[in-house]
């Protein structure tokens, strides 16, 4: 997980928690990280996991009657109308309905798949986590993380070359050559 990862979701926590505060400022802030259905399925999934336990919902309808029963004026900061829970659950990019992967544990600060455009658009689908992060994904990443699968970490291509234990071979980039090189 990045730090930009943790500060998104320890700010969305935060601006969700101040009470009468700049209270424009704070919807400001909210409405920020709440730009597309995606992100707002995956920010009230995290919410979710807040309240119980960390636990995710059983299935759609827990999830929706948690929406349904969720402060209305926190709804609204994120730009949740619980009268149209299915526009929530809707891509604007694909106008389909969001594959929701149900029972993910996570708590504060976790990132976890949990909202997928089926068809999605230019070859790529979006997936949306908990904690607000959207990342478009080719079609064998989105297999893995609709399957549950942690993506392949990237290797590191700035730092040193490692050997078999991951440990720094050879001098550090930049360092001066030595007599023989």
């Amino acid at each position: 997980m990045t730090i930009r990862t943790i500060t998104a979701v320890a700010g969305f926590a935060f601006a969700l928690s101040v009470a009468g505060c700049s209270r424009d400022k704070t919807a400001e802030a909210v409405g920020d990280m709440n730009k597309s259905n995606i992100q707002r399925v995956g920010n009230i999934y995290a919410a979710f996991h807040n309240s119980k336990g960390n636990r995710g919902p059983k299935d759609e309808a827990e999830f929706k009657q948690f929406i349904s029963e969720y402060a209305s004026d926190k709804l609204q900061m994120m730009g949740i109308n619980k009268d149209n829970l299915d526009g929530l659950f809707t891509s604007e990019r694909d106008g389909q309905k969001f594959q929701i992967r149900y029972n993910v544990g996570g708590g504060r600060g976790s990132v976890d798949a949990v909202a997928f455009e089926k068809v999605g658009k230019d070859g790529t689908k979006q997936v949306g986590f908990t904690g607000g992060k959207v990342e478009d994904a080719d079609d064998a990443t989105y297999r893995d993380l609709l399957a549950g699968k942690k993506p392949a970490a990237q290797p590191d291509v700035t730092g040193p070359p490692t050997g078999a234990k991951g440990r720094p071979t050879g001098a550090p980039p930049g360092a001066p050559k030595g007599p023989n090189g």
